[in-house]
């Protein structure tokens, strides 16, 4: 039952992802919030209304005092949340911002709203309305000066947040990307794919809440959507990774709390693109699931102290919990502080729960690489002939025992003319020298079609499938030949002569019980091949 859940969990999260992201981008597209400065359009100077009227909870409207200046670069700037806008200079409507409700919602998002004031203007009104009827309205305050000088402020303040965030999304990226490399081969890396679609689903987040996103984002009702939606997908990459960190395998915790997470993620997306109730009025529902899967976290931290101790995956949890745990406080203090700017510190924090956990990670991903390369060398050790580098005779043996269907096979059989004699008369080491020299020659040859085994003192096979190509032995032969010719002039060994008798045969259903009967139908021609380079 948990692994269907599990099934179902990763599933329904991927679907939601790609609908995601085809509904931002139709967003992008489609969707519509009416800006207009009508008029084509400095040092940042923080400005007070000279009178603020509430006209109801929903609408204010500020009128502010300026000093005539003859210039064409001077501007207003504030900030507005899901708030409809207009700005008068004197009676004269100057720039409008209006929503429009659609199936992307309603909200005009969060707005730095830039509005070019024409030269000699003293008297200006801003009015500002709600959005979303039935909330209080929210305040902003202005800023006045030269627009250049007042975006290089802007772009200075938020750019360590922004960068910040941007780095967490490369640790990300780099996290699938090495669980991706690794996956086939090692056990246990779905840790790093959780992390990784956490840490660059909460950068992206932290990156589109940041005032530079605000600044040069244009579509601001789709930037508040992506927040809102980025938000919603947080909770199940976070709990799993948790699980698969702590390789928790009773599961059925995790995988009934991110069921949980998605129904609820599908219902808040269906209400609020139905208009039933928008993701900026069931926020709180969004805010009480990163809660509970913060606890989750915290809980499985415990769990593992009242099993294992302090162990050093608890202790990088620890400083984990309290990194995450700072940043929640800061980002949800911020937001119902009505702060636009994502705080430094609460990314930091999220970069250091994002880097512990990660480097930890990582680490047992590259411990059981050292660990798959050791058993991979005893292994290569344990069927290789430490003398030619040739697979040997064990090695054979188990390629035989574990094909069960040799259609389509052929083998290469060869034996070394003259090596006893070599031995006996010129020494053991010159014989040496001819076995190296002869393997190294059937390996240049043959090994492009096969393995190549040593299976005695001089004798050597090479195993061939003609599933894909058809193998000429006869060309081959010819470079044998050729070659031996080359290794005598070249590489004399005391005057022995290389002589490589070789035999070929493919494997027949209908006249071999087994591959050995093949091998043997080759041993005989090369016996006759020994046979005739003998009377050469």
């Amino acid at each position: 039952m948990y692994k269907n859940i599990k099934l179902a969990n990763r599933i329904i999260y991927y679907v939601f992802l790609f609908v995601f992201v085809f509904y931002i981008v139709s967003g992008l597209i489609f969707s519509r919030v009416d800006t207009n400065a009508l008029l084509n359009n400095g040092e940042r100077t923080p400005i007070l209304p000279e009178k603020t009227i509430f006209a109801d909870d929903n609408t204010v409207e500020y009128y502010i005092k300026l000093e005539a200046v003859r210039s064409d670069n001077m501007s207003l700037i504030f900030v507005t949340r899901h708030q409809e806008v207009e700005v008068y200079s004197g009676n004269d409507l100057i720039y409008y911002l209006k929503a429009h409700k659609s199936v992307y919602g309603t909200t005009t998002g969060t707005n730095y709203t830039m509005v070019a004031i024409p030269e000699n203007t003293t008297d200006v009104k801003v009015r500002l309305t709600n959005v979303y009827a039935g909330t209080k309205v929210r305040e902003t305050t202005f800023e006045y000066g030269d627009e250049t000088d007042m975006v290089k402020g802007i772009v200075c303040s938020s750019l360590p947040s922004a960068v910040l965030s941007a780095f967490i999304i490369l640790v990300g990226a780099g996290m699938i990307l090495l669980w991706l490399v690794c996956r086939r081969k090692i056990a246990k890396t779905q840790s790093l794919l959780y992390f990784g679609t956490f840490a660059m689903v909460i950068g992206l987040w932290t990156l589109n809440e940041t005032d530079l996103a605000a600044l040069f984002v244009n579509d601001r009702k789709i930037a508040s959507l992506a927040g809102y939606i980025l938000l919603m997908m947080i909770p199940v990459p976070f709990v799993q990774a948790e699980k698969n960190f702590f390789e928790i395998k009773k599961s059925g915790i995790s995988n009934i709390m991110c069921l949980i997470f998605m129904v609820m993620d599908i219902v808040l997306l269906s209400c609020h693109v139905s208009g039933i109730m928008e993701l900026k009025n069931s926020v709180l529902f969004i805010h009480m699931m990163l809660i509970m899967s913060f606890f989750y976290f915290c809980g499985v931290v415990v769990r593992r102290i009242m099993l294992k101790g302090f162990d050093r995956k608890v202790k990088s949890n620890i400083i984990a919990v309290i990194a995450l745990g700072v940043s929640m406080v800061v980002d949800l203090f911020a937001y119902y502080r009505g702060m636009q700017q994502t705080d430094v510190l609460g990314n930091l924090g999220i970069l250091i729960f994002i880097v512990l956990l990660g480097y930890e990670s990582i680490s047992e991903v590259f411990e059981q690489i050292k660990e798959g390369q050791k058993a991979e060398f005893y292994r290569e050790m344990a069927i290789t002939d430490s003398m030619t580098g040739l697979y040997n005779r064990a090695a054979f043996e188990e390629w035989e025992k574990s094909t069960t269907d040799y259609e389509g096979y052929a083998i290469v059989t060869f034996d070394l003319n003259n090596l006893k004699i070599c031995n006996d008369t010129i020494g053991h080491a010159a014989g040496d020298m001819y076995i190296k020299a002869a393997a190294a020659i059937i390996k240049d040859i043959f090994g492009r079609h096969g393995a190549c085994y040593r299976i005695g003192g001089d004798e050597f096979c090479t195993v061939i499938s003609q599933r894909e190509k058809k193998f000429d032995i006869g060309r081959h032969i010819k470079q044998l030949r050729e070659r031996e010719k080359n290794e005598n002039n070249e590489n004399a060994i005391s005057n022995l002569e290389i002589h490589i008798a070789c035999g070929y045969a493919q494997y027949d259903s209908s006249v071999d019980r087994d591959f050995e009967a093949t091998r043997s139908r080759a041993d005989k021609r090369m016996y006759e091949s020994k046979q005739q380079l003998k009377s050469n």
